[in-house]
């Protein structure tokens, strides 16, 4: 086997293990109708921060809408609704990339972690800015 032959064969062979890598287009989710069943995704109950705070339930998942009042630590936030105040985690990646202040609202889906001797706070996975 020569050396152009032995080339072909190998780009032949590893391009299509490189499509199929994450992060290429072929891992892309369709979101209209389906004849399928999809596997279900987690429902996120829109809630208030007084509802949390009056009966927190670890790992509940949660939405809350309101804005972050201001930043308290590193990937940590303090955020109201209106019904109260409450810490939330928002990693670097979940933090959205556009500008966000005190009076930009937002919404933020995530889960609801309970401490035994501390407030309840919230650990974003999706933090959304409301147009």
């Amino acid at each position: 086997m020569n050396f152009r032959t032995l080339l072909v064969a190998s780009v032949v062979t590893v391009a299509p293990c490189v499509m199929a890598l994450p992060g290429s287009s072929a891992m892309a989710q369709w979101s209209g109708p389906s004849d399928t069943k999809q596997a279900a995704q987690p429902a996120y109950g829109k809630t208030t921060v007084s509802a949390i705070k009056a009966q927190p339930k670890d790992d509940q998942k949660v939405t809350l809408e309101g804005t972050i009042v201001r930043k308290t630590g590193k990937e940590r936030y303090q955020f109201t609704d209106g019904t109260g105040e409450i810490s939330v985690e928002i990693d670097d990646e979940d933090f959205p990339n556009e500008p966000v202040g005190p009076t930009t609202r937002i919404r933020i889906e995530g889960e609801v972690d309970t401490h035994l001797m501390k407030e309840p706070d919230i650990d974003a996975e999706r933090v959304i800015v409301l147009k």
